[in-house]
């Protein structure tokens, strides 16, 4: 993994203002991405992946505010930036992103070919016919077959997965720092799923991008991903490495996740009871307290903060920070009884 952070997200807080109150949406989000990884960001629908994306690039339009906290894409805080700056030198540019309806995101009355040539033209400085060609070589780079007719057609032409396909190669055709991916394969069927999934592994390895992968299912980031984060309803619940959060996963939010993938079919599924709560109203304190089997009477009213359990994984959650504290005093009584050096009362 390489250790430059190329996305550094720090206490981010983002509202809504609705005719039903105030939507309390990320509830300062903390976040590192370093450069050439694949990052995966997990939860329900309404824990606030998306709404962290579109704060990335900015995005977060009226009635929506981010109300604090910094963007630091190599090293540069782009909410100090303006939106002419944002437009110009970052996104389409550094940071692409992947929408979650690919036929929706393309223009219906632009032929799919002309969509791509139209950002190499205006991202690239590059020429028509320069444009056209490097089309058709994206569009075979994303293993789109008869890719010249493919590029005459138009997005309600296509299937799902060829929409897709189409959408990366728009995505990836200014070579971006930073590729983030919204739910990239909710709306394609299983087996496409996995090819779309793999193309893009090995396009971000080629051309040697950063992902942002944001999806609800933890087999999709087990299978992609080298880090990722849980949320639940605008917190940063957990981070860690694929094998430290799906083998030894902390919080009981992650847990829960876990034990709700389809894995053997001896074994029952276990949901998580309850529901997102209403980020008009969240609950105070832990926002996963009245959720959570483990429950005690500081969640309800104080914010975890974050703790480490090993090198590269944190969690926020005062179970954890019981259990780590028991150790602590385990360990210590232990030593100052001659269990760890030898040593007695009487030494």
């Amino acid at each position: 993994m390489a250790e430059e952070i190329l996305l550094e997200i720090k206490d981010l807080r983002v509202n809504f203002y609705t005719y039903r109150g105030v939507v309390k949406a990320l509830n300062g989000v903390n976040l590192k991405i370093y450069e050439g990884e694949f990052f995966g960001l997990v939860g329900e629908t309404g824990c606030g992946k998306s709404v962290t994306a579109s704060a990335v690039l900015n995005l977060v339009q009226n009635p929506g505010k981010i109300e604090e906290g910094e963007i630091l894409f190599k090293q540069k805080n782009l909410l100090k930036m303006s939106e002419k700056e944002i437009r110009e030198k970052i996104r389409g540019k550094e940071i692409t992103m992947i929408m979650q309806y690919p036929i929706a995101a393309l223009n219906p009355v632009i032929n799919n070919g002309d969509q791509i040539a139209e950002a190499l033209i205006a991202n690239k400085n590059m020429n028509e016919s320069e444009a056209r060609k490097r089309t058709i070589e994206l569009l075979k780079e994303v293993n789109i077959p008869q890719p010249e007719k493919i590029a005459r057609q138009f997005p309600h032409q296509l299937s799902g997965g060829m929409a897709q396909r189409v959408m990366i190669a728009m995505m990836l055709s200014t070579e971006p720092s930073l590729l983030i991916a919204d739910e990239p394969t909710t709306a394609l069927d299983v087996s496409i799923q996995a090819q779309v999934l793999s193309l893009l592994k090995d396009l971000i390895s080629k051309h040697r991008a950063t992902v942002l992968l944001i999806t609800h299912d933890l087999s999709v980031v087990a299978e992609t991903c080298s880090r990722v984060g849980v949320m639940y309803a605008g917190d940063m619940v957990e981070i860690g490495t694929v094998d430290q959060i799906i083998n030894n996963p902390q919080h009981p939010y992650t847990k829960g996740l876990i034990k709700a993938i389809p894995s053997d079919r001896s074994k029952e599924l276990v949901e998580i009871r309850g529901s997102v709560p209403d980020l008009v109203n969240p609950p105070s304190g832990c926002r996963f307290h009245p959720r959570c089997d483990y429950t005690k009477p500081i969640c309800k009213k104080e914010k975890p903060q974050v703790l480490q359990v090993e090198k590269e994984h944190v969690t926020a959650c005062f179970l954890y920070e019981e259990s780590r504290n028991k150790k602590s005093k385990e360990e210590y009584a232990g030593e100052y009884k001659g269990g760890a050096n030898g040593r007695t009362d009487s030494a």
